[in-house]
């Protein structure tokens, strides 16, 4: 017989931090984890004309399992959503 662990429960924290990002800028694997870092523009405008740099805003770690229910999850929604990646892909999806 076999012990299954019921689901933990969900709490909903409003006072989560919320990133803004603009992009994935990389992609690692270390042991069992997939770190992505995000990016975001900013621009200097102490000097004009004001210079843009792409500035790292956040770096998640996920576990390999986590980062495969994210792609899969994430894949979903964005179907249900008219945004299939594989359309973007092949090109005959406009990238919102």
């Amino acid at each position: 017989m076999t012990e299954t662990t019921p689901p933990a429960p969900f709490v909903d924290d409003l006072d989560a931090p919320e990133i803004f990002t603009s992009g994935a800028s990389g992609f690692f694997r270390y042991e069992n984890n997939i770190i992505i870092t995000f990016e975001s523009p900013r621009i200097d405008h102490s000097m004009p004309p004001g210079s843009l740099s792409r500035v790292v805003v956040a770096r998640l770690v996920l576990p390999l399992g986590g980062a495969q229910t994210l792609v899969t999850t994430l894949n979903d929604f964005l179907i249900q959503q008219g945004a299939s990646p594989s359309d973007a892909i092949a090109g005959s999806a406009l990238r919102q």
